[in-house]
């Protein structure tokens, strides 16, 4: 071995590691995981692109409308199911590959960017990152942009060491991947262009490697729209669902996380036609998707213009809850499967993204005059603005690790040294700014109990629908004895018709009807159980007012399954 081979044989040892470490810790990991209700039974968007992809794989590679949701995730899911069989079983171990295989990639983008005690530092911490092991374990899109935002750090961190055309178009070729999986990944158009022309210097060259990096997305993404206009009359370059999604953020009565546009109908089969048809009702036409999507951009547009303070007040909260170490779920819960994993739950207490963002702070504080930690500290700061601006959960922020992971490796691999060396005036800075992120990120903004009370109904929702009661039951007392909401009544209402006990099944009702009195499944549920009880003629007064308040909401789909 020559001394110039060296390092390059140490650097592919050290990878390897990584990759070991990851793929041991994710097969542990997928030990505890077969036990989690979730593994097998899909619930929200999991199902959802679970049947897309197999409609794909079945021959339905085109599709017969502008995607709504994004495209990339369920074609990945398509072709593992074409390979190894429609089985949850290899989506799960596929995803699990693709994770070990992306800390590597933080490896690699972190060791060209800067020294090795910080590659292998950030690879081992996105090994161990439990955020990043439960994105791999759920079907979801998650692991799938995870495992793309760190496949586009690596050339854009070779274009940082040689810049050169090649690189500039594979990265812009990864961006437009990563956007047809994370559509807010376009906002780092914004960013990556112009620091590739900053980093050439002045001629004539300077433009060659922008130009080639946003034609190279730009190329991917024309191909889809010219695909969204073909079945839909729409030029969308992703998907046609950035309207509504920043309705949901954006509103009067907007929170800061996911809000359905109707009460009681929070998953992807409702969401798209609600948001069409309430669209088409106030416009009394029919729409194509984009002008759907331009609609609610108008609604949004309105509440800002309308209420300019009440809305930066509301972006304010967003930009908290995005930096908040608390990871807010929607369908599924990280917390929950802590309750399944041993692994799992001592990861999240030790590294969790209160923590690794104060580590991040401290690495960019100490290499922000080399080359990649200003591009990093951008790219982080552009992501975490394209969340917040719509709304949050956890699951649209994680790719954000990507972007943090290898400071937090420079902090690690300079910090340790430096407390060691007695080098405290040289670490004061960072230890400042370290101590004012980690205060910002770990303030306690939101309180978990509701969030995993609605994790266990789900959990009771999917054992009611495939008929296993006593399970259902279990998971949904659980539920109760963490608080209470009109889902969880109406759970329970259907639960106890089903069980013939009709008495209990009307007191659901009444309390449904009494926490949300414009909400049709209260009547529905009632009108239901008063009809198995021969009660005709009040089962139809009830009946009535259900299809007059789902009339006066827009709906118009079936109030009870």
């Amino acid at each position: 071995m020559t001394r110039s081979q060296a390092p390059a044989r140490i650097d592919l040892l050290l990878a390897l590691g990584v990759l070991l470490v990851a793929l041991a810790l994710r097969g542990l990991y997928l030990r505890d995981l077969v036990g989690v209700p979730f593994f097998e039974h899909l619930v929200g968007d999991a199902r959802t692109y679970d049947a897309w992809a197999r409609r794909i794989a079945g021959g339905d590679w085109w599709g017969d409308r502008v995607f709504y949701q994004a495209p990339a995730y369920p074609y990945f899911l398509a072709v593992v199911y074409r390979l190894a069989g429609a089985d949850l079983w290899w989506a799960h171990v596929a995803q699990l590959v693709l994770g070990a295989i992306a800390c590597v990639f933080v490896f690699a983008a972190t060791r060209l960017f800067f020294e090795r005690q910080a590659a292998l530092a950030a690879g081992l911490l996105a090994a161990a990152l439990p955020t990043a092991l439960y994105a791999d374990g759920v079907i979801q899109k998650t692991s799938l942009s995870f495992f793309l935002t760190t496949l586009l750090l690596v050339p854009l961190a070779a274009f940082a060491r040689r810049p050169g055309i090649g690189r500039a178009a594979a990265g812009g070729f990864v961006l437009g991947l990563l956007a047809l999986t994370r559509e807010n990944a376009l906002v780092l158009l914004a960013v990556i262009p112009l620091w590739m022309g900053l980093r050439v210097g002045p001629g004539s060259r300077r433009l060659a490697g922008p130009l080639a990096f946003t034609l190279a997305t730009l190329t991917l993404l024309g191909l889809v729209g010219l695909r969204n206009w073909s079945v839909g009359d729409t030029f969308a370059l992703t998907t046609s669902q950035a309207g509504p999604n920043f309705y949901m953020g954006n509103h009067a009565q907007a929170t800061g996380t996911y809000v359905p546009l109707l009460a009681g109908r929070q998953t992807p089969e409702f969401e798209g036609p609600d948001a069409t048809r309430l669209a088409e009702q106030a416009l009394g036409r029919p729409l194509t998707p984009g002008e759907v999507s331009r609609y609610w951009f108008g609604r949004a547009g309105e509440f800002i213009r309308e209420q300019p303070g009440r809305w930066l007040v509301l972006l304010a909260w967003k930009t908290l809850l995005t930096v908040n170490a608390f990871e807010l779920p929607d369908t599924e819960d990280v917390y929950l499967y802590a309750d399944f994993s041993p692994l799992l739950r001592v990861l999240l207490r030790w590294l969790h993204f209160g923590v690794l963002l104060p580590l991040a702070v401290v690495g960019f504080v100490l290499a922000r005059r080399e080359r990649g930690a200003t591009l990093l500290a951008a790219l982080a700061a552009c992501f975490a603005a394209s969340v917040a601006v719509f709304y949050v959960v956890a699951r649209y922020r994680f790719p954000l690790a990507a972007f943090l992971l290898p400071l937090a490796g420079v902090g690690v691999a300079r910090l340790l040294p430096g407390i060691y060396r007695g080098q405290w005036r040289r670490l004061l800075a960072p230890a400042l700014a370290a101590g004012l992120a980690a205060a910002l990120s770990n303030v306690p903004l939101i309180d978990a109990t509701p969030h995993r009370m609605v994790a266990y109904m789900n959990l009771g929702s999917i054992f009611l629908e495939e008929g296993k009661l006593a399970v259902a039951e279990r998971y949904l007392e659980h539920a109760r004895r963490l608080g209470e909401n009109v889902d969880l009544e109406v759970h329970f209402g259907v639960l106890r018709l089903r069980q013939g006990q009709l008495a209990r099944a009307r007191g659901h009702a009444e309390r449904s009807m009494a926490l949300a009195p414009r909400d049709p499944r209260g009547y529905a549920l009632m009108a239901r159980t008063l009809r198995r009880e021969g009660r005709r003629e009040e089962a139809d007064r009830f009946s009535r007012e259900a299809v007059r308040l789902d009339r006066a909401r827009g709906s118009g789909a079936p109030l009870l399954e």
